[in-house]
């Protein structure tokens, strides 16, 4: 049997939350769609696996979200932008996953120009920091898309730097880097979301020409994503 398809993730178990649990906040003033979207993305990543988002109290870790409301970027992805489907990657990031075209192997499948190859978000990374647990996934939401600066090596089909849901490849990398324990995904009530999670919602276009930036800021001592101790993710 084939292994599905897979993303690029740490290998350093002191950069993953233990138990699967992730205390998060917001910063004072983030707008009622953001809070929105960030949860539902959380309700999202619960229902595909073992991880659980609480409101944090006191815990030492947490994930803080900022909203920077008078930012806004033209980059859009595949026609138009997908809140919900950017806050996933950003909190997929904040889990231990790395973008799946910075893989160790990412040059057999893309081409990069030369300008910007150790830019952060698409440096090629070490085979001795991360771990990939199966073949090259251009499906990931964990891809950027392709354009002037990537293009592929090979004919893909499927859209490349989709934000519209999580791929096969990324659910199963949650699930090997967070295996199944006694803890259940969280409830609407514990994330803090009213209503059910709608798939649909996912991936109804915002027929928008903006996109607005949201900040995910890990604030930790221990697990560090990277070696920062604050660590900010821009949407792309």
């Amino acid at each position: 049997m084939r292994e599905p398809c897979s993303d690029n993730c740490t290998n350093d178990s002191r950069k993953l939350w233990g138990k699967g649990i992730v205390s998060y906040c917001f910063d004072n003033g983030v707008s009622k769609n953001l809070i929105h979207s960030v949860k539902s993305a959380m309700k999202e990543i619960s229902e595909a696996s073992s991880i659980r988002f609480v409101k944090r109290t006191d815990q030492f870790d947490y994930v803080k979200i900022v909203d920077k409301g008078s930012y806004w970027s033209y980059v859009v992805t595949n026609g138009w932008p997908h809140p919900i489907g950017s806050a996933i990657h950003e909190l997929m990031h904040a889990l231990g996953i790395y973008h799946e075209h910075c893989r160790p192997d990412r040059d057999k499948y893309v081409t990069i120009k030369d300008d910007i190859k150790n830019n952060t978000n698409y440096k090629r990374l070490k085979k001795s920091n991360v771990v990939s647990f199966g073949p090259y996934d251009f499906k990931s939401i964990m891809h950027y898309s392709l354009g002037p600066d990537m293009t592929s090596k090979q004919e893909v089909n499927d859209k490349i730097g989709q934000r519209f849901r999580m791929s096969e490849g990324d659910i199963y990398a949650l699930n090997k880097l967070y295996p199944s324990t006694s803890c259940s995904p969280a409830s609407d009530d514990q994330i803090g979301l009213t209503g059910k999670s709608d798939a649909k919602k996912m991936i109804k276009r915002n027929k928008s020409n903006f996109e607005q930036k949201i900040q995910l800021i890990i604030i930790t001592r221990r697990r560090t994503l990277y070696r920062l101790a604050k660590l900010i993710h821009y949407i792309i």
